[in-house]
């Protein structure tokens, strides 16, 4: 028999009656009164049952969700306490305050802004002509119209080049950056310093196409220079020009090479600098820096998300550049659900920069992990790590392929060398070591010494590229097609 409890009314002690004794009266054994043992109460209702069950559920997963959440958060605070602790910054403010300062009085990098409020082109049509001039191409010869309109360009120009040689006497440079506006920071010396480059580029061709042997070595140096100025830069796009400015050097050097060799100690000289400027891997502070400034995207105010939301052109007014607090809105943070993006994008970039760490060509490996993160982003909704890792796949192939024009540049200077010092060209390079070099460059893509053979009146020393495969020197036309599938290898040729 089925049994409930029921309370006296009188003094409250809790009784115990069966179900078949409701409406009997009975005495409390507590305080002697007659009690009426009341009807057994009805079972809850069916709604009032699954009530009970959501309600359950509810608090179960309001109870999940608050531990997922903690775990999240004490797993973000980790990953950016490893940044830290590895002496990397975690925001654009941090960035700001983790590179040096620099004194104005020590910072080449102001005298060169001075150079670039010198840069002048003519006041007529010739004007088009040098923007639209880039005849550069080792086999290229120039007319005498040619070095005449590069003459007077450089002429013109003789003041800023001249500002330009005064800046890099100095040891130390620092371009006005704020990494507060994250990766829509403010970089307008980049494309500048590029223009110098070109113009020195322009000088380089002049004095190889006039037979100064011993001058065209020194814009070569400058450009070399000018890339070192981005050096302590730790933002990808300037590393990437830092890349750009070097392989224009190296192509300078290969189109001078063919027309004539400086002495000794000028390729000497060069050799040095080509050797140091592929000697350091500054790719891994470039993502260090990359990732800092990237970081605030995940943690955006509402006013942050409107400004960025008014600046990726819905709006018809010009906005000013909106610097990034870090500061999130409180309800999307809680959500979690920018959080683990920030998450699974912390976690990214640390694998990643550990890769591009390495050297070449196992630092290559960074190129199908960023793939696979971009895979990843995409399935699991990680939306702003898919946006910023978009790309990165490709920065190692680039880096490598800087190690390979450094090299390639490097090595034909000995062979240079060589050639001066025995009156013929080496039959392979391992007659360069060590008197000229010492040990044979390895290639970059596949870690087997660099390519090398000689032709009817020259040399090639190349690299198997991107892609691997050894095309036995194959030159990449000056203007490669999108539409060209041939397989080319990265080279440096001398016809002389």
């Amino acid at each position: 028999m089925s049994e409930y409890k029921f309370s006296c009314p009188g003094c409250g002690k809790h009784l115990t009656a069966g179900a078949d004794d409701a409406g009997r009266q009975i005495m409390c054994p507590e305080c002697q009164s007659a009690v009426v043992i009341p009807s057994n109460p009805p079972p809850p209702s069916l709604g009032r049952r699954i009530g009970r069950v959501f309600g359950f559920l509810i608090l179960l997963a309001l109870g999940c969700f608050a531990a997922w959440r903690v775990v999240l958060n004490n797993e973000v605070n980790s990953q950016f306490a490893r940044i830290r602790a590895a002496g990397y910054p975690a925001s654009g403010a941090e960035w700001n305050a983790w590179r040096a300062p620099v004194p104005d009085a020590e910072n080449g990098a102001l005298v060169i802004a001075q150079a670039f409020a010198m840069v002048q082109t003519f006041p007529d049509s010739r004007s088009n002509e040098v923007a639209q001039f880039s005849d550069f191409n080792r086999t290229n010869k120039w007319s005498a119209a040619t070095r005449e309109l590069v003459a007077a360009y450089l002429q013109t120009n003789a003041p800023a080049l001249a500002k330009v040689r005064e800046a890099l006497l100095l040891s130390r440079f620092r371009y006005p950056v704020d990494a507060t506006f994250a990766l829509n920071i403010l970089l307008p010396h980049l494309s500048k310093l590029k223009k110098m480059a070109i113009l020195a580029e322009m000088e380089t061709a002049l004095d190889a196409e006039e037979g100064r042997a011993e001058q065209w070595l020194e814009p070569v140096e400058l450009q070399l220079k000018l890339a070192g100025t981005l050096d302590d830069e730790p933002i990808l796009l300037s590393h990437l020009v830092r890349n750009s400015i070097v392989r224009i050097a190296a192509k300078s050097a290969e189109r001078s090479l063919n027309r004539i060799s400086p002495g000794d100690e000028a390729c000497r000289r060069l050799q040095a600098a080509f050797t140091r400027a592929g000697g350091t891997n500054l790719l891994p502070l470039a993502l260090a820096g990359e990732r800092a400034m990237a970081i605030p995207y995940f943690r955006m105010s509402w006013k942050e998300m409107r400004s960025a939301s008014q600046s990726d052109g819905t709006s018809s007014q010009p906005q000013e550049p909106q610097r990034y607090s870090g500061k999130p809105c409180f309800p999307l943070w809680l959500t979690g659900f920018l959080e683990r993006d920030l998450s699974f994008y912390l976690q990214s970039m640390e694998k990643g920069i550990s890769l591009a760490a390495l050297a070449p060509p196992e630092s290559l490996a960074m190129s199908n992990y960023m793939n696979s993160v971009g895979a990843v982003a995409e399935k699991r909704f990680y939306f702003d790590s898919g946006m910023l890792v978009m790309g990165l796949s490709k920065v190692t192939v680039q880096e490598a392929t800087l190690q390979a024009n450094t090299r390639l540049a490097a090595t034909a200077f000995a062979v240079e060398r060589f050639r001066l010092a025995k009156g013929r060209l080496p039959n392979s390079l391992a007659e360069l070591a060590p008197q000229f070099l010492d040990a044979i460059p390895t290639d970059p893509f596949d870690g087997q010494s660099l390519r090398y053979r000689l032709l009817a009146r020259g040399y090639i020393i190349y690299s198997v590229g991107a892609d691997g495969q050894d095309d036995g020197g194959r030159e990449p036309p000056e203007n490669k097609k999108s539409t060209d599938t041939t397989t080319y290898d990265i080279t440096f040729i001398v016809e002389r």
